[in-house]
This record gives structure tokens, sequence and C-alpha cells, in this order.
């Protein structure tokens, strides 16, 4: 008789994805500093400026360089909210037309002066120094 395994829990399931996203961005922050810095410089500021903030934000002002994948954006303003900056919370749809309207995370601001601390921590002029070793 042949036995088929029940299919892991969804619980299992979310806890493997959650520990593949925070690969992806442990490498991501190694192998390409100056993008992570300044998605993440774009998503801070703008959640200072209005409260909250969503990729497409972030992507209308900082172009995703060839040969990084998009993903990258979600991987940054992820890294924000592990550090206490921003957290999750609804879903919206998303207004970039390649989105094809795919629900989006709505990023809120809770801690402003993290925040700020965060952007002291890491200036824009960082960037240019980093832009030309690795990414």
């Amino acid at each position: 008789m042949i036995t088929i395994p029940d299919p892991p829990s969804p619980a299992n399931g979310q806890a493997e994805g959650e520990r593949r996203r925070d690969a992806a961005l442990a490498i991501l922050s190694a192998t390409r500093p100056a993008i992570i810095r300044r998605l993440q410089r774009a998503a801070v500021e703008i959640a200072l400026d209005t409260g909250t903030v969503i990729s497409d934000d972030v992507r209308a002002v900082v172009p995703i360089p060839p040969g990084i994948h998009p993903t990258v954006t979600g991987a940054a303003i992820n890294g924000l909210a592990m550090l206490g900056i921003l957290r999750g919370g609804d879903h919206i749809r998303s207004r970039r037309p390649v989105a094809h309207a795919r629900h989006v995370r709505v990023w809120l601001l809770t801690n402003e002066a993290a925040a700020l601390k965060w952007l002291a921590a890491n200036p824009a002029s960082a960037e240019t120094a980093e832009e030309g070793h690795r990414d």
C-alpha cells in the first residue's frame, strides 16, 4: 500500500517562508548594501513624511538596477520592520501597472525617533562610496 504524507502545515510553511525571507535579506544586505540603503532611506523618509509607505512609493523614487530582482524592495522594507521602525498594516492594490494590481502591504511608521536615528546613522553619502564596490 502506498501512503501519501500529509502536506506541511501552514504554520510550518509560514515559518520556512519567513526563514527564507530573512536569509535573502541578509545576503542582499551583505552583497548589495548600496541599493538596500537607498531603498530603506526612501522608505523611512516617506514614512516620516506621510506616516505610511508602500513598495510603490519607494519604487517611484529608487530605480532597481539591472540584474537585481525587484523583490529587493520588500526585503529592504521588511528589514526596517525588523528594526522596529515600521510595522505591517493592511494590504492595498498596487498602483504600478507592471504589478497587475496585486496586493501590497501598507507599512506604518511605529517609531519616529528610531527612524530619525537610523537616517542619521545611514547617510546617503555612504551609498556613493559603496556603489562602485558592490552594486
